[in-house]
């Protein structure tokens, strides 16, 4: 599909002033319905804050994408579509009643089934059964992630605008243009809404909002071939874009397990809760954390400028720091904080 800068520009601004202009309904919508995070278990906040953020940015997506009716008729596309559907409808559920980890997976699980049955799969593993084995992994993987990283406001909607903007530089400078399309309507979405969700947040995105946000960029980071100078097709540019989700949910798991706690119970013990117990206010810690993220970014972008060397002193250098960064943080007590079941 051919779209020149200017059409990818006007998904992104569409997006972008869909999700500014609807987030403040959403807002009411939320009070009205009952879809409200209550004050509760060392919950930082003192009133009930609305949950719909996500239905906003659902909507501003869908919006910009319908504007390009050519791009909706990319099968791939449709069935991202789909499964962005289903996990709003399992998020909502989620945010209004509750609902038990082994069911929301199986809506994730029936979420990736849609894009793999479309045929979009990781295409690095040769091997067919492993390849879907590993599409599924990835997918669910990533959309936890964001899940687990809506922890602090502005977080996951800001962490998800910086890894779709560079999704979308680096696939529109490699011609790919639906994809660029699709990764800057993600980043609209999500920048239309930070203007409510950044401290202090006026409204939360709630599991409708995380979970659409990290699918779709899973399936944006299988969906684009990522070629570097060096290889033709190179999984660590999806890596090293959505680095600092992998690496929270990472830290997370390592930790409760270690502990003795079960990975899903939910707890104050995330990489930023950790750098805000080191002395940060909370809208530093946000801020440091884009500001990795943003590094995590240009990491992948320069893979795509250099030679197969200075790619892999540049891979090596960004694992590095993370390691570094993951045991700095991993010896922060987070006991003060208590933990709370999810």
């Amino acid at each position: 599909m051919n779209m020149n800068a200017m059409q990818i520009f006007e998904t992104f601004f569409i997006a972008v002033v869909v999700a500014y202009t609807l987030t403040p309904f959403m807002r009411k919508i939320a009070g009205a319905l009952g879809y409200l995070d209550h004050p509760k278990d060392n919950k930082v906040h003192a009133h009930p804050i609305p949950l719909l953020g996500g239905v906003a940015i659902f909507f501003a997506f869908l919006i910009a994408m319908l504007t390009k009716i050519d791009l909706i008729s990319l099968g791939h596309v449709r069935a991202i579509l789909c499964g962005t559907l289903i996990l709003l409808v399992i998020g909502l559920i989620d945010d209004r009643m509750g609902m038990m980890p082994n069911i929301k997976l199986l809506g994730q699980f029936l979420a990736a089934m849609v894009v793999i049955k479309a045929g979009l799969r990781v295409e690095f593993v040769g091997n067919y059964y492993l390849s879907v084995a590993f599409t599924y992994l990835w997918i669910i993987g990533i959309t936890n992630s964001f899940n687990l990283l809506d922890n602090m406001n502005g977080l996951s909607a800001g962490i998800a605008v910086i890894a779709a903007a560079f999704f979308g530089i680096i696939s529109y400078q490699s011609g790919q243009y639906a994809v660029s399309a699709l990764s800057w309507a993600v980043a609209g979405g999500c920048l239309g809404f930070l203007r409510y969700n950044f401290p202090k947040a006026s409204i939360f995105m709630g599991d409708n909002g995380s979970l659409i946000v990290g699918y779709v960029l899973s399936t944006i980071g299988i969906l684009g071939s990522w070629k570097t100078t060096a290889w033709s097709n190179s999984l660590l540019i999806p890596l090293l874009i959505l680095g600092y989700p992998i690496f929270d949910t990472a830290l997370v798991s390592v930790m409760r397990v270690l502990e003795g706690r079960s990975i899903f119970e939910g707890g104050k013990d995330h990489s930023s809760h950790r750098l805000a117990l080191l002395g940060l206010r909370r809208y530093r810690t946000v801020l440091i954390i884009y500001a990795i993220s943003i590094g995590l970014g240009l990491a992948a972008f320069a893979l795509t400028q250099v030679s197969l060397p200075a790619g892999m002193a540049v891979a090596a250098c960004a694992f590095i720091a993370m390691l570094v960064l993951g045991v700095r943080l991993a010896l922060v007590d987070t006991k003060q904080y208590g933990h709370r079941k999810r």
